[in-house]
């Protein structure tokens, strides 16, 4: 978001600026008119550097404002008092091991930081998630959109078309909360996930991960 803004103020500022050029051509080489472009080009490289960054800082927050205002309603509500398993019989998810419950299902945009068993990384574009989900991560991912999260009491397993792939909870290293989503760490990747409301899904995976059989959790 931060580079799409910033490209629109530049090509506000040079049309603005080939405008303010050509209205006054005569004057082009006076000291004052020189000194005004000193001065608008200043304004454009303050309003090119802060303006942006601005802008997503002032959606970072309404976004953890709205993540923290359905939170609250949710704990209101019961919380995980009133989390039950998913029914098998109710998800596309179908690769199910024994003793395994399904405790969230979400869908949305995984990114993978470097290759990751069962995610073809050669079939999928290479880009930078949002600054506002994700703030702070300048690495390029491979993005899987339209994608399946299961969080389950064994593992974070995510499916979609061509894609297959899980993390048990003894490789999860750790993970965060982010205004957009969880960043999940491992021992050589970083896997990003979209959710409705990453304070939710990071107490349900708190709570599953408590569920997991001896042995499955790091």
């Amino acid at each position: 978001m931060i580079y799409a803004l910033r490209k629109l103020i530049a090509f506000v500022f040079l049309g603005g600026m080939f405008w303010f050029i050509y209205q006054d051509l005569d004057n082009i080489d006076q000291p004052w008119f020189k000194h005004a472009l000193g001065l608008i080009t200043i304004a454009f490289a303050s309003f090119w550097l802060l303006i942006p960054m601005v802008v997503v800082w002032c959606r970072i927050r309404r976004r953890r404002a709205q993540n923290m205002v359905r939170y609250r309603k949710w704990l209101d509500d019961g919380g995980l008092a009133n989390l039950r398993p998913h029914s098998s019989m109710n998800v596309k998810f179908r690769a199910i091991e024994s003793n395994e419950q399904i405790f969230s299902h979400e869908k949305g945009t995984l990114y993978v930081s470097s290759r990751f068993p069962g995610i073809d990384m050669t079939a999928r574009p290479v880009g930078r998630p949002s600054d506002v989900a994700f703030p702070g991560n300048q690495r390029n991912f491979h993005v899987c959109q339209r994608t399946h999260c299961y969080i389950t009491n064994r593992r974070i397993a995510f499916d979609g078309k061509d894609l297959d792939a899980d993390v048990p909870f003894g490789e999860l290293k750790s993970f965060s909360v982010a205004p957009g989503g969880i960043v999940f760490a491992l021992a050589d990747s970083v896997l990003l996930f979209t959710f409705q409301n990453p304070p939710i899904a990071a107490d349900i995976l708190r709570f599953a991960r408590a569920q997991a059989p001896f042995g499955d959790v790091g």
